[in-house]
């Protein structure tokens, strides 16, 4: 890589506190489209985000991988809007959750909860596929989903 390469790249990863070179486990953070949606969010304010995030996951048309992950991150401030945080919940994003009105984001539990169940379960999720497809981390993945829709309850 050149030095102007490098330069370019060391900028461009310093815009957000969540960048991550080619992230992809079966966390709910641990994936580059969940972490470029907490990067957004921690530029929001309220809960417009995150709402708009569950309800179009809710849309009846194939979900993209990029979709699903940023509606599983989304559940995840949910879910630590109620008190039930991920423990790999960012940092960044804790913080700014600290600074917005709990109880509208907490609202949206059954949004939330019926946005991930789709992820897990639905036909139309290509999250779920490439999971699947990975017969050793699938029941991980899976656990994972149904520990988020449990703290959502």
């Amino acid at each position: 890589m050149n030095r102007r390469n490098f330069i370019a790249l060391a900028a461009l990863s310093s815009f957000t506190p969540f960048a991550k070179a080619g992230a992809w486990d079966s966390g709910s953070f641990n994936n580059d489209d969940a972490l470029d949606w907490a990067g957004q969010c921690v530029r929001s304010n309220g809960a417009s985000l995150i709402s708009a995030t569950l309800y179009a996951a809710l849309a009846d048309s194939y979900l993209e991988a990029l979709e699903c992950s940023s509606t599983v991150a989304a559940a995840e401030v949910v879910a630590a809007s109620r008190g039930k945080a991920n423990k790999a919940l960012p940092k960044a994003l804790s913080s700014w959750l600290e600074k917005q009105k709990k109880d509208e984001i907490a609202k949206l539990a059954p949004l939330a909860t019926k946005a991930v169940s789709r992820i897990l379960n639905g036909s139309k999720s290509e999250l779920q596929e490439l999971w699947h497809e990975n017969k050793k981390d699938f029941p991980i993945w899976k656990s994972q989903m149904q520990s988020l829709i449990a703290r959502l309850k």
